[in-house]
């Protein structure tokens, strides 16, 4: 068993609800997040438009639990996501092992 965990802005949480559809995952949890980052072009502004009028940007981090084929389908919806973005925000996505459970 695998626990997927994805971290998006809040922008784009539309998108990340559709590619749970279509990657056919049926159940996940979410929470939101505040992101902070330090990242500034070298006339000050945020390189991150996201974060371009606060010092934070709202985002919502998300967490699956499933096995490793249907793991592979979500984190490849992420990459073609990600692929087709024209901004600098993309989705983080994390597979990792679940070594035991009760």
């Amino acid at each position: 068993m695998k626990v997927v965990i994805i971290f998006c802005v809040s922008s784009f949480y539309n998108d990340l609800k559709k590619i749970y559809r279509t990657s056919g995952v049926e159940t996940y949890s979410e929470f939101d997040v505040k992101g902070f980052t330090r990242k500034y072009d070298k006339d000050g502004a945020v390189a991150n438009w996201f974060a371009s009028s606060k010092e934070y940007y709202d985002s919502i981090a998300t967490f699956t639990f499933l096995e490793e084929e249907k793991g592979s389908v979500l984190l490849n919806q992420i990459s073609k996501f990600n692929q087709e973005l024209d901004c600098c925000s993309p989705m983080h996505a994390y597979m990792l092992d679940v070594e035991k459970f009760i």
